[in-house]
């Protein structure tokens, strides 16, 4: 994988030592950790995130599974849509093509009946994959995440659905020279700062652990950056939650203000098995300030989806046996 032609923006756990190239030429690189033979797990990362919210989860998830990290398209080492360095149709970077680079992945991996933790804009792409490709989900693990458009929620007000529309047609009109010294503006010191005064962040985030962030987001394509927003603001799992079909567990914090704890109410009212776990001092941040707790939550999850698996098995069984020709039912 030498001389590529675009840039490795960094912040990745593990290295970007695998790839696959979907149809349009987009080349997804991921990771690979833990035991081959073990149960599978994929990792979704939020809007723009290296693996800097998978830092103390994948590791430990890693000695016990096979864990799989992703990088969507325009984002860590993989390259924008189409194969290049520079993103060029905004339509490339609708939330369906990022769920479909993920299951091209499972797919590569020969994956079925995955653990698919989301984070933030993670959750939309676990929720989709499920839909989009259901065999290769067994269970959701969601995360301080939307399941609809973030911006109907975002701070409790609807003002940025009125904002967004604006800025997304405004931005990418202007020249990279303008826009690229916005993105790297978050490597600067007063970043941080900035970021807990308008609880973006929360009093548990450590600042180390938004270090990686704030390096990769310097580096990513301010057209990216907008385009793969829009996508996420079109993107709307309500209107067919209740089909859901596998274990969800939804996590979020209580001083979320970009997913706050209602929009968890209204997901976990909806999905049949569903449970919702809030989290006190929790931000959005929620993977890096209690990452123990999160392991505990999603290995539950996962005893849980096996019971489920262990009881539609036997339930199959004794339907077959029922209906064997010259039996009776028991």
């Amino acid at each position: 994988m030498q001389g590529t032609r675009w840039p490795d923006r960094g912040g990745t756990l593990w290295p970007r030592d695998r790839e696959v190239v979907r149809e349009d030429g987009t080349t997804i690189r991921y990771a690979v950790a833990g035991p081959p033979d073990a149960p599978p797990l994929v990792c979704c990362a939020g809007f723009l995130c290296p693996d800097n919210f998978w830092r103390d989860i994948a590791p430990a998830l890693a000695r016990d599974h096979r864990v799989i990290l992703p990088s969507y398209r325009g984002v860590g080492a993989s390259s924008e849509a189409g194969g290049g360095a520079l993103p060029t149709n905004a339509q490339d970077y609708a939330l369906e093509h990022l769920i479909d680079d993920v299951a091209a992945v499972l797919d590569a991996e020969q994956v079925t009946d995955a653990t698919v933790i989301g984070h933030s804009m993670g959750v939309q792409v676990a929720l989709g994959l499920w839909r989009a490709h259901p065999q290769r989900t067994g269970s959701l693990a969601l995360l301080a995440g939307p399941y609809r458009a973030p911006l109907a929620t975002f701070y409790g007000s609807r003002l940025g659905e009125v904002v967004f529309p604006v800025v997304s047609s405004v931005v990418p009109a202007l020249p990279r020279a303008w826009t690229r010294p916005l993105m790297h503006a978050m490597e600067l010191q007063i970043a941080m700062p900035v970021a807990h005064a308008i609880r973006a962040l929360g009093p548990a985030t450590p600042d180390e652990g938004m270090l990686a962030y704030r390096h990769h987001l310097g580096r990513v394509d301010p057209r990216t950056a907008i385009w793969t927003a829009r996508g996420m603001q079109r993107f709307d799992a309500g209107p067919w939650l209740h089909e859901i079909d596998v274990p969800v567990l939804m996590l979020v914090g209580d001083r979320d203000a970009w997913c706050p704890v209602r929009v968890g109410h209204d997901l976990v009212a909806q999905v049949p098995d569903a449970e919702l776990g809030v989290v006190p001092g929790a931000s959005h941040a929620l993977p890096i300030e209690f990452p123990d707790l999160v392991l505990d939550r999603v290995r539950a999850l996962e005893r849980r989806a096996r019971r489920t698996r262990d009881e539609d098995r036997t339930a199959t069984r004794t339907e077959v046996r029922a209906h064997v020709p010259g039996r009776r039912a028991q």
